[in-house]
């Protein structure tokens, strides 16, 4: 195995791995406070480098248990092409100047003769970033089926078991232009099988003697040339001609794959964005307004589950008088039962059997989907999801992606529970808040006593205690405002 050597010292890359081992937790720290500390930067640009500077030393350090792709260049490959869809040029820049404020504060109080080395090695890292992150980015918008690395990948893993020299891939060859991406080896490596490596971009004329003594295929709308076609036996052309009919078919469905987890990638990103954007329960009408844009459905319906009485009620969604009238129990309906138990999406082609006919009137009903918003284990609520009257079709993919939607939406909930409202100069002990919610549900004073084992005469404490916290007049103006605090959903 090769190592990544430095102009400035001996030192290798398995050297730097074990340095960053040693002292990954206290870089992990100075790279927060730097973070902190760079004023210009937006909370977006905080989060976002945060979590790249996180991700970048957990792939370079973490336990290898197959003893392969060690080197540096594979590994920041990986890392590149996880994170691709939030790395850019202003993000990768922005974080190698917080990795070298955040190795120089380290450095200062090391006694360790080779410190400074592990800072020179930085720059190396910074451009082979930038060299594998611009390769990258080429590679994905000019090649058809082989924006697909791993599709490229098997590809020319296969054509390493042949006689060849160099092989080309070219896009737009028809034109005056043509994109080229090349690999190549030496005569002694073609004769050891050995695996090819990255070519420079060649220029029309010098591509064009090459593809004169080449064997020119095609895959999909991309051209393939093999250097040398001498070196290639017929009964080889036909094995390579064969495997290159059955790798379309492959790398089409691996293309149109690799775009869904893409899609699935990016509309996390942007939840993830609106959720960091928000700051408590107050706000979750705008997050599921932000979950009909993700997901590109017409309506989002919020649902709120009691689970010591087993009802639910509506909260949140457009026409909300309709939204808030719409409550029940849970059981004896089949579908809320088996969601309760599973915690998984449920698609509904046809609502008829599954949903209370003066719902589906109610909301012009068609197809929709129920998806349950949960923490862990315990079901805080759901959502149901539809086009407002027009039926739709659901792949299990999308189903996935709700339901990962669901429960990134359900811990952002759970995280403001544990902190009703730091903004304000009261607190609500659990048994007033218990109060306000049934309140809020509609209950009276005897049926709240009978969830809460309380006399009638208690409750009707614990409300004028509510009034005298909350600044309410009545009833209405506690809720209001348990409302307006966030205190409520």
């Amino acid at each position: 195995m090769q190592s990544d050597s430095l102009p400035y010292s001996d030192i290798s890359f398995e050297e730097f791995k074990i340095f960053l081992k040693q002292h990954k937790t206290k870089l992990q720290m100075n790279i927060n406070v730097q973070i902190r500390l760079e004023a210009s930067l937006s909370k977006e640009e905080q989060s976002i480098i945060e979590f790249l500077a996180s991700s970048f030393l957990e792939i370079l350090t973490g336990q290898d248990d197959h003893k392969v792709q060690t080197d540096l260049d594979p590994l920041l490959t990986i890392w590149i092409q996880t994170y691709s869809m939030i790395l850019d040029y202003h993000y990768l820049h922005l974080f190698h100047v917080i990795l070298e404020k955040a190795f120089a504060s380290l450095l200062v109080n090391l006694a360790d003769a080779k410190a400074y080395a592990y800072m020179f090695y930085l720059p190396t890292i910074a451009s082979k970033i930038s060299s594998l992150f611009s390769n990258w980015k080429n590679a994905i918008h000019t090649l058809d089926h082989f924006h697909s690395h791993s599709s490229q990948s098997l590809l020319l893993s296969y054509l390493e078991l042949f006689p060849i020299k160099q092989i080309f891939l070219v896009q737009n060859h028809s034109k005056t232009s043509p994109v080229i991406f090349g690999w190549g080896r030496t005569d002694q490596e073609t004769i050891q099988r050995t695996p090819l490596y990255p070519l420079e971009v060649t220029n029309n004329a010098q591509f064009n003697e090459i593809a004169n003594h080449s064997l020119s295929l095609t895959v999909g709308e991309t051209s393939l040339y093999l250097y040398p076609k001498t070196s290639l036996e017929m009964e080889q052309e036909a094995t390579i001609q064969n495997y290159l009919l059955r790798f379309n078919d492959f790398a089409s469905y691996n293309a149109q794959y690799e775009k869904t987890q893409l899609n699935k990638l990016k509309v996390l990103d942007e939840l993830n964005k609106v959720l960091i954007s928000y700051s408590g329960r107050n706000d979750f009408i705008k997050i599921i307004k932000g979950c009909e844009e993700l997901l590109n459905f017409k309506r989002c319906v919020f649902y709120a589950y009691i689970p010591w009485s087993s009802e639910f009620k509506g909260v949140i969604g457009e026409e909300l008088s309709k939204v808030q009238k719409t409550q029940g129990y849970v059981y004896p309906n089949q579908l809320f039962h088996s969601m309760l138990i599973t915690r998984k999406p449920v698609f509904i082609k046809n609502p008829i059997h599954s949903v209370k006919r003066e719902t589906i009137e109610l909301f012009s009903l068609s197809s929709l989907i129920v998806a349950p918003i949960c923490y862990y284990e315990e079901v805080l609520g759901w959502v149901t999801l539809d086009q407002v009257g027009l039926e739709f079709d659901c792949t299990q993919e999308d189903l996935q992606l709700i339901e990962e939607v669901c429960n990134r939406i359900g811990l952002f909930l759970k995280n403001f529970d544990h902190n009703v409202s730091p903004t304000n100069n009261f607190e609500l002990t659990d048994r007033e808040l218990s109060v306000l919610t049934l309140l809020a549900d509609g209950y009276d004073n005897k049926k709240m006593g009978e969830f809460l084992h309380l006399s009638e005469h208690t409750i009707r404490d614990y409300i004028s205690s509510l009034m005298l916290k909350l600044k309410a007049k009545n009833r209405t103006q506690v809720v209001s405002a348990g409302f307006r605090l966030g205190l409520l959903t």
